[in-house]
């Protein structure tokens, strides 16, 4: 495990990726003149679009894209760029965005196309060239309620490694209940260090320490597949998610691993004002040996919230949270909730792990703008209380 003996430099790689970035663009701008005629000429339909002269057919778009992030690592990182939409696929047909992180004084962006096939636009093929501030704990909070948190709490929930390369994949929609995608990509990861320290306010002085990575070269494929919607009603459904990522061969590069993640959510409508809401999730490394950014945490903000945060570490874990809330008033909802798991080092010492059982109460207003927790460790009678705080974060 480590840095290949000859390594790119980051500066010649982002510039191969702009290339390639701009190639997809040059390439993708004939998709929406290859899919008007696609839908129009075979039932010789009059021509509803302008002329290459003046512009992109009438049902494409170009739009702006914009945002904002604050980390501990970039500081605050304005985010400006194009988008060229589809009036019936919601994603872009061809995206171009840069963010500059004024902290550590890096320029970051992301050239991307994501093109639909055929009439009824299932299948999706799209690929990406980027430098982007990659963290792998987005299933635990968002990047939105991260930035609130982190500009006025000083409080980063994440942590951070740079990532630049290129991706490749392929969406198979079969309906709103299904999906299958599979992909594969090859990215440089770097450590970074905390940047910066400013914040509204704050229990602590500094921002916590960003932990130090395995840096090197990842060549990775990935498969995954959903049954179920992507949001679940408030009347209640069910979803899964299976996800299986291979580093190593094919692509063989500085990493060599295999794991698979499992979850399952499943929402009920009990009655009027009274809903119940379990997730279960269980991850496991098959083969090889995690590189320290790839490892799983558990503990705090949206997985055991009477644990200290991330007390729990592993290439192996389980997890299941599951609430029941009854609205008292007006979009106001007292909840009631228990959090079972564990995470640890070691495929074969599944029998070894400890799981820990904490519980609590809470209000949440309406479906989750904002939402306070009281919990604690129900295995020790010492445990403390401890109070969470979720600004629109919810792990359905």
């Amino acid at each position: 495990m480590g840095s290949r003996a000859t390594r790119r430099a980051p500066d010649v790689t982002l510039a191969r990726g702009a290339a390639a970035g701009v190639v997809l663009f040059v390439l993708a701008a004939f998709v929406p003149v290859a899919a008007w005629a696609y839908e129009y000429l075979p039932t010789a339909q009059p021509a509803e679009w302008e002329t290459l002269a003046t512009g992109l057919p009438e049902e494409y778009r170009v739009g702006p894209l914009y945002g904002f992030r604050y980390n501990r690592v970039d500081g605050p990182a304005p985010t400006i760029g194009l988008a060229v939409r589809n009036e019936e696929n919601p994603l872009p047909l061809l995206r171009a965005n840069a963010a500059y992180a004024f902290s550590r004084e890096r320029l970051l962006a992301e050239f991307g196309a994501d093109v639909p096939l055929g009439r009824h636009r299932h299948v999706t093929i799209g690929a990406t060239a980027y430098r982007r501030t990659a963290s792998e704990d987005a299933w635990i909070v968002g990047e939105t309620e991260n930035t609130i948190f982190a500009l006025l709490l000083r409080k980063d929930f994440r942590d951070y490694y740079e990532a630049e390369g290129f991706e490749g994949h392929l969406v198979v929609e079969t309906g709103r209940d299904a999906a299958f995608s599979a992909g594969a990509r090859l990215e440089d990861h770097r450590s970074l260090d905390v940047e910066t320290r400013v914040a509204v306010w704050g229990v602590d002085d500094r921002f916590r320490a960003n932990p130090a990575i395995d840096p090197g070269e990842e060549g990775l494929v990935w498969g995954s597949f959903r049954v179920g919607p992507t949001t679940i009603p408030a009347k209640g459904g069910s979803r899964v998610v299976v996800r299986y990522e291979r580093a190593g061969a094919p692509i063989e590069r500085d990493f060599e691993y295999g794991r698979v993640f499992v979850q399952g959510n499943f929402r009920q409508r009990l009655a009027p004002g009274q809903g119940f809401r379990a997730r279960a999730i269980v991850a496991s490394t098959r083969s090889g040996r995690l590189p320290a950014q790839k490892v799983w945490d558990l503990g705090e903000i949206g997985t055991l919230r009477g644990q200290p945060f991330k007390a729990l570490s592993g290439d192996q874990f389980y997890l299941v949270n599951a609430e029941y809330s009854y609205l008292f008033r007006k979009n106001l909802h007292a909840l009631l909730f228990v959090d079972w798991g564990t995470a640890w080092f070691g495929r074969g010492a599944w029998n070894e792990s400890r799981p820990v059982l904490d519980g609590g109460i809470g209000v949440r207003v309406a479906e989750g703008p904002a939402t306070i927790t009281l919990a604690r460790n129900l295995q020790r009678s010492d445990a403390p209380f401890l109070v969470g705080v979720r600004l629109g974060g919810t792990w359905e």
